[in-house]
């Protein structure tokens, strides 16, 4: 008798992907689908109904639809607050308040006419039957110089996205919230005192960035590490890197995150491919401690740092602009193998005695005293941070307020004067005796010793 051989049947790979793609879209548009009709339902309880035809019109709603009973936005976003407070140890902050810039460039733009949706054959054939709500798609030009923050994030993926899995794309997007504005605020002269640091950060990133010519020839470094004392500057002088017109990605150690077995290596891999594909590109890692401990030495912790080695090692090895910024105030406690990839080591001290008159000029800004008072407070200081000193100014401006208080409830009226007395040396002095630093000679000592051993000149 001949045998029969049972072989299962063969199944394509190609209709699986393509049923698997077409229920991802699916499950997309229904999302967004939910939330206008959330946005909607939320309107008509808040009495705004003309809010809510507008968007009925605009967005094409059904009104066969309507939000579950069990379903109220308020509810949503309280739980959410509630997850991300469990998560991250601090409340998610919603809204946030323009500056004057952004002011001005949103008045700026005008509202673009809405794109007409051309539907073909070929796409309603290969469309799956899963509703009838459309969504009109915006392509967003890619600008290196002025972004905002939504449409960067929204072209990172797009732009990056082909033959990807919807995996991928979910980890970019969440990585691409972590891309910062190259429009900040903060530029090298705000780094008060921190001249010769920020001098030695821009031969390492921006120089090589500014003349390619005279480093076409020379190997740049790829990963710098900030160390020093708390409250130096070392966070300043990431803000003020991030102005220079480079993609800048503040990486924190929330961002890997995640309970599944595998993920934050996966994350690490996505982070440099996003890294690449916009270079020039800064990854700044503040606390570069807290991931790559030499304490924490589990199986988690050892798959993670070996992936984030693997990938600045790939960093290191191509012509690609990519750097690698860390900054740490325990620097002894980093991983041997993390710490042979920082090539270039920075040492960010405590200010010195003509960087701590500038900085008390900076945030006393007081016109009442003379150049030798400032000497005399800048050796009172002696081992206090930028950060110590801020802290200090505040206490000598609270000093005049309390002041203007007591005389106000002394005269029993309820009408502050607008004019404050001026700033005095007794009044610095007397803060001074409220104000600690944050670090000792004990830990300046261990600092200087640190980086006399492994320090870079």
């Amino acid at each position: 008798m001949a045998e029969i051989s049972m072989l299962p049947p063969k199944r394509s790979t190609t209709k699986t992907t393509l049923n698997l793609q077409e229920k991802q879209k699916c499950d997309a548009r229904e999302r967004k689908k939910n939330i206008l009709y959330l946005i909607h339902s939320y309107l008509i309880e808040q009495n705004l109904y003309d809010s809510a035809e507008a968007l009925t019109n605009e967005a094409q709603l059904n009104e066969q639809y309507q939000v579950c009973e069990n379903v109220d936005l308020d509810i949503i976003l309280q739980e959410y607050q509630s997850y991300y407070f469990t998560k991250f140890q601090k409340y998610p902050k919603i809204v946030r308040k323009l500056d004057s810039n952004e002011m001005l460039q949103k008045a700026k733009r005008k509202p673009t006419p809405k794109a007409k949706k051309v539907e073909t054959k070929e796409t309603n054939e290969a469309q799956p039957e899963c509703d009838d709500f459309q969504f009109g798609i915006v392509s967003l030009s890619h600008n290196n110089t002025k972004k905002s923050s939504e449409s960067f994030v929204e072209q990172s993926v797009e732009t990056v996205e082909e033959n990807r899995s919807p995996e991928w794309k979910e980890m970019a997007e969440v990585i691409t919230k972590e891309f910062i504005d190259n429009s900040t605020k903060i530029s090298w002269n705000d780094c008060i005192g921190l001249s010769g640091t920020a001098e030695k950060l821009k031969e390492a990133i921006t120089y090589p960035l500014i003349y390619p010519d005279l480093f076409r020839d020379s190997r740049t470094w790829k990963g710098i590490l900030l160390f020093g004392p708390p409250g130096t500057g070392k966070t300043l002088l990431a803000k003020a890197l991030a102005s220079e017109g480079c993609t800048f990605i503040n990486v924190t150690s929330s961002t890997f995150i995640s309970k599944w077995r595998g993920e934050s290596e996966k994350m690490v891999k996505v982070l440099f491919d996003l890294a690449k594909h916009h270079a020039p590109t800064t990854i700044f890692i503040d606390e570069v401690d807290a991931l790559m401990s030499t304490v924490n030495q589990h199986e988690a912790s050892k798959r993670f740092k070996s992936e984030l080695l693997t990938q600045i090692d790939g960093i290191q090895s191509s012509n690609e602009h990519v750097f690698v910024l860390g900054s740490t105030n325990e620097p002894w406690n980093l991983d041997t193998a993390m710490l042979r990839r920082f090539e270039k080591r920075i040492f960010v001290p405590l200010p010195g005695e003509i960087a701590r008159v500038q900085l008390l000029k900076y945030y006393i800004n007081s016109n009442s005293l003379e150049e030798k008072e400032w000497y005399k407070l800048s050796g009172l200081a002696r081992n206090f941070s930028g950060s110590d000193i801020k802290s200090l100014s505040a206490e000598v401006k609270m000093t005049v307020i309390r002041e203007k208080i007591r005389e106000i409830d002394a005269k029993g009226t309820n009408r502050a004067g607008s004019n404050l007395r001026k700033i005095t040396l007794k009044d610095v002095e007397d803060s001074l005796g409220k104000i600690r630093p944050c670090v000792g000679d004990a830990d300046i000592k261990k600092f200087v010793e640190w980086n006399e051993k492994f320090g870079s000149c």
